[in-house]
Order: C-alpha cells, then sequence, then structure tokens
C-alpha cells in the first residue's frame, strides 16, 4: 500500500499577506486617481467605487480561494490533528489505514485562540518541554509549557510585554520574566547561567536568547514551589509575586491560575500527546 502523501499548509500568514496586498493596492489606485487632477464628483465616485471593488475581492480570496485550511492529505483520506487530540477524517470511496508522518510539517490546531499553532510555537513549546523536563520532570515541564502559552501564546504576542509599565516592574521574553525574578535565580542557580553586571544585558538576553527566557522562567517556578503549598499558588506567585500572593484569598479561582490550567488540559496535555508521545495516527475507513 503506498504510504505517499502531501502536507498542505496554507496559514493566517499568508492570508494576511495577500490581504495586506490588496489594501496596499487600493491606495496606489486611489492615489493614482488624485494625481491625474481630477477633482470632479466623478473622481470621488470612481475612488470610492475602486475601494469598494477591491476590498471586496480581497475578502473573496480570503474567504474562497485561500481558506484557512491546514490539512495532510493521505490518498483522498483528510486527518486533521486538533487541540482535542482526536482526529477528524473525511475519507473517500476507497479504505486506507495508514501511518500519519506529519512531524515533517506538523499541524496543531489550538482551540483556545482559534488558529493554527505556527511552526516557532510548536518548536517554542518542544524546547520547553525538554528544558523543563531536566529541571522537574513531565509534571512541571507541562506546567511551564502552560504558563508560556498563557504569557505569550508561546511567542505569539512577541517578547516585549507590557511598556506600560514602570521598569522595575516590565516582563521580557516569551516566559515574561522580571529582572527581579532573573537575579533570584541566578542567586539560586548559580553555576548555570553566565554573570551579568549590568541589568541592560540581562535584559538583552531574556529578550533576544528564547532558550534562555524558558530556562529562567523553569527555575524561577522551581524556586517559588518550595515557598508555595500548591500549583494554583505557584502560578499566582509566579503572575503577581511570592509577596503579593499571600494577600490572594482563593488562588483556585485567581483568573492566572484559571487561565494557565485551561492551556494546559485543552492545549498543552493534547499537544503533548501529538508531539511527545508520539501516538500514531490511523485514518480508517470501510470501503
Amino acid at each position: 500500500m503506498a504510504n505517499h502523501f502531501r502536507i498542505r499548509y496554507e496559514g493566517q500568514d499568508r492570508h494576511r499577506k495577500q490581504s495586506r496586498l490588496l489594501l496596499f493596492e487600493v491606495l496606489i489606485r486611489m492615489a493614482n486617481i488624485n494625481s491625474r487632477g481630477v477633482s470632479s464628483r466623478l473622481s470621488r465616485f470612481v475612488m470610492f467605487f475602486c475601494a469598494c471593488a477591491l476590498v471586496a475581492f480581497s475578502l473573496l480570496v480570503l474567504t474562497v480561494v485561500q481558506p484557512p485550511v491546514a490539512q495532510a492529505e493521505l490518498e483522498g483520506c483528510t486527518d486533521v490533528v486538533v487541540s482535542d487530540g482526536a482526529s477528524r477524517e473525511q475519507p473517500d470511496a476507497r479504505g486506507v489505514i495508514a501511518r500519519s508522518e506529519a512531524e515533517e510539517s506538523p499541524l496543531f490546531w489550538n482551540g483556545l485562540t482559534k488558529s493554527w499553532l505556527t511552526d516557532e510555537q510548536i518548536s517554542l513549546l518542544k524546547l520547553a518541554y525538554t528544558i523543563a523536563l531536566a529541571d522537574g520532570g513531565r509534571e512541571h515541564a507541562e506546567l511551564v509549557q502552560a504558563v508560556m502559552l498563557q504569557e505569550t501564546i508561546a511567542g505569539h504576542l512577541g517578547r516585549i510585554g507590557h511598556m506600560t509599565a514602570p521598569v522595575g516592574k516590565r516582563s521580557y521574553g516569551i516566559m515574561q520574566v522580571k529582572v527581579t525574578a532573573a537575579r533570584d535565580v541566578l542567586r539560586k542557580f548559580p553555576g548555570e547561567f553566565d554573570r551579568f553586571r549590568a541589568d541592560e544585558e540581562l535584559i538583552a538576553r531574556l529578550l533576544m536568547d528564547d532558550e534562555f527566557n524558558i530556562r529562567m522562567g523553569s527555575k524561577f517556578l522551581m524556586h517559588l514551589r518550595p515557598h508555595t503549598q500548591s500549583t494554583e499558588q505557584l502560578l499566582v506567585a509566579y503572575n503577581i509575586g511570592l509577596r503579593a500572593s499571600r494577600k490572594v484569598e482563593d488562588a483556585e479561582k485567581f483568573k492566572y491560575t484559571l487561565r494557565t490550567q485551561r492551556n494546559l488540559h485543552r492545549v498543552v496535555k493534547p499537544f503533548n500527546q501529538r508531539f511527545i508521545d508520539g501516538p500514531v495516527q490511523v485514518a480508517i475507513n470501510t470501503l
């Protein structure tokens, strides 16, 4: 039985790019009309008509010509992996039983953000698992992954954080690590990291080096663990600081805790089953 198949991934980045190009064309057409020196009502009507036509065409391209679909086509059987760990099969008339080789072009649907994970997000989640697994085992690794999703959606929101916060309270990188937290980690684990004479050097490293940032976030959670009595309290302390977390009456109902645990159960665990544990995906059809 032939196992040849191809992965067709038409992601959101491609559609955003296409949309920008088409909308940019609208501006060019409008500028060209003005450059001709026509100032009558006819020129304004033509500008309005061109704008509407091109915007409508761009929407048509986004919704019809290039739908945001990521799917693995395997001899007529489409197998799509979603964040609940299940597979959706769309078979043809032939019965197919095949092993997926989607690792070459991974696909994973984040049901919380209603979007496909990018290659960068998948790589960062795998990296976070590897680093944190060595630090504290699987439970700790999955918690680090969930925190990273909560903080920046695994890098999708960038690395800078909230610039409106005071300088001393700003967070940096994909794990949104504060300078004070990083300093605590450097004191707690002196032999595992480089020395940073100035905060500016530390901030630059937190922003530019994702692996370093994940290591910092993982170690900071380990640093906080002995000072908290539960995972819920640990998450609150990571979010607002250890001292402030002690004033929270019910850590289980804390918004950051609820959202991080939702990431853990609805995204991280299915993701790890798909990419870490590597279950065989099988598409079965009856003739």
